[in-house]
């Protein structure tokens, strides 16, 4: 039943944009069972028109409706959070508005890339919405997901009518995203322009840095947008408004990583929410949103914004403020913050890569060279490592395959009873570049007993103009995880200077990179 209504419903949406493109006069508010929806235009800041998707509960003129923004994602159009909204609007009577981000699909102007004139979007669409439907002032709210996610804490920063917000794999972060620590992403990227060149239109400075990204490797070209620090920049505008925020990401998410909500969410300070669980880029959440499909996240998400729009008594404000499902499946685990929920860190000395040693004597001095070349250490393979990840599939390498002149390779001792991984490992490696350029990837993996090793976390870091031939200090953080070690594992990390599948690196291909004492690895593991 339920996949006929929202056959029904997209049809009816479907072919109402489609008329709408053709110059055709939209149609009137079409049935759908439950409710109605219509497509039509909305104006936007400074007149920009932008397409948007309206359900409504099918009695919307007989009393005041709570209204919830539904942004839509990167390069999709105002239907693709047609299943959240068909709920909102059905279940708990709030007229959604799905419209489509300025520069995108049938929206006017240029992308504005979670800048200024998307936040004035928002509030301009709020503003039509008061003005000519049925909506109450003093119940809104903005969901999404992915770039809609940043849209939604945009929107609630800038506008304190916002009283809620969810926001599921969000752009925390959309310059680090696309180039973490200075290191230029080799899909992302591209993914980004690809998904969106037949639909969006790109302003001239945001194609200058895209190509200066792809083609040129440069890892600062992102790095002064608006939008960047976004989640940082807009938490003390929400915890100023009171906003009922919801925040929730996948742990292996290859295109916007977790950490900046994982790393901000305790700075929050009104009611607030987080839930982590394995999987890639928005593949958590997504078929709750697009479809209405049964959804951790999006039922919870449903929930969140019932009680603190519509005040309804559904005890979503009793359970655990944060919730994570581990990085590897099993047993949900709950907690106070984030901060409760971290290990503290244990600090192993390094050996000489030709012992291995992950715990090694503090006192021990060591030199050994390396050449820059790929190896079977892949840090991930965007949208497959983190996919498989949700479903207990997580891939293994042969940890004994991994090339020991072209990767740094330290074990740690086995783990009798297991541990938990909980927290952001930290490197902090002595190297001796031959160049001015120099890349490092950190990958941590759950070696089982057979040799074959799980990636658990990994990150990057890139630096320039450094001193050739002389000890550089390079440390960094990997990305944050809750990870359950079984019995008998132990902890593997490899150190690489090229990893071409997810990054671009700076390192001269073929060139000599040293790892020399004095070097550690920063561990929040507890042991079982």
């Amino acid at each position: 039943m339920t996949k006929r209504l929202f056959q029904a419903m997209a049809a009816s949406a479907l072919l109402v944009a489609g008329g709408t493109a053709l110059g055709i006069t939209p149609a009137r508010a079409v049935p759908v069972p439950g409710g109605q929806a219509t497509t039509m235009f909305i104006p936007g800041a400074e007149g920009v028109q932008l397409n948007a998707v309206i359900t409504a509960p099918a009695d919307i003129a007989t009393h005041k409706n709570p209204l919830v923004l539904q942004p839509s994602g990167w390069g999709m159009p105002a239907v693709g959070s047609l299943g959240s909204a068909y709920k909102l609007s059905t279940g708990e009577n709030f007229v959604s508005i799905e419209y489509t981000a300025r520069g995108m699909y049938l929206s006017g102007g240029e992308v504005d890339l979670l800048g200024d004139r998307d936040a004035a979007d928002a509030s301009a669409v709020i503003d039509w919405a008061i003005a000519n439907l049925n909506v109450d002032p003093d119940r809104i709210a903005v969901a999404g997901g992915s770039y809609g996610a940043g849209m939604a804490i945009l929107a609630a920063a800038h506008d304190p009518r916002v009283k809620a917000v969810v926001a599921d794999s969000p752009p925390g972060d959309p310059g680090e995203a696309l180039a973490p620590n200075g290191t230029p992403k080799t899909g992302g990227p591209i993914a980004l322009a690809l998904t969106g060149v037949a639909t969006n239109r790109y302003s001239p400075d945001l194609v200058h840095r895209g190509i200066d990204t792809i083609l040129r490797g440069d890892g600062d070209a992102f790095s002064t947008l608006s939008s960047r620090e976004l989640l940082a920049r807009s938490i003390p505008a929400l915890n100023a408004n009171g906003t009922a925020v919801f925040l929730a990401h996948d742990w292996q998410d290859s295109l916007l990583p977790v950490d900046p909500t994982y790393a901000l969410f305790d700075q929050l300070t009104g009611p607030k929410k987080l839930w982590l669980q394995p999987g890639d880029h928005s593949t958590g959440g997504g078929a709750g949103q697009i479809v209405g499909l049964p959804n951790p996240i999006w039922d919870r998400a449903i929930r969140w914004l019932d009680h603190y729009i519509n005040g309804a008594d559904n005890g979503i404000d009793r359970e655990p403020t944060v919730t994570y499902e581990p990085a590897d499946t099993g047993p949900y685990a709950y907690f106070d913050s984030v901060a409760d929920s971290q290990q503290s860190p244990d600090t192993l000395s390094l050996s000489a890569p030709a012992a291995g040693l992950l715990g090694a004597d503090p006192a021990e001095s060591w030199s050994q060279p390396m050449v820059s070349a790929p190896t079977i250490a892949v840090a991930a393979v965007p949208y497959v490592t983190g996919t498989l990840a949700q479903f207990g599939l997580a891939p293994a390498i042969p940890l004994g395959g991994v090339d020991r002149n072209a990767a740094g390779v330290w074990r740690t001792n086995p783990f009798p009873n297991g541990g938990i991984i909980s927290g952001r490992p930290r490197l902090n490696l002595t190297v001796i570049p031959a160049s001015a350029d120099l890349t490092l990837i950190g990958i941590l993996y759950d070696e089982s007993p057979d040799g074959t090793g799980k990636p658990i976390t990994y990150w990057p870091l890139t630096r320039h103009n450094l001193a050739p031939l002389a000890p550089t200090d390079m440390s960094w953080q990997l990305e944050p995880t809750y990870w359950t070690l079984p019995p008998g594992h132990r902890l593997t990390l490899t150190v690489t200077s090229q990893d071409p599948i997810p990054f671009q690196s700076s390192t001269p291909l073929g060139s000599i990179v040293t790892f020399t004492s004095p070097s550690t690895v920063e561990l929040p593991v507890s042991a079982g």
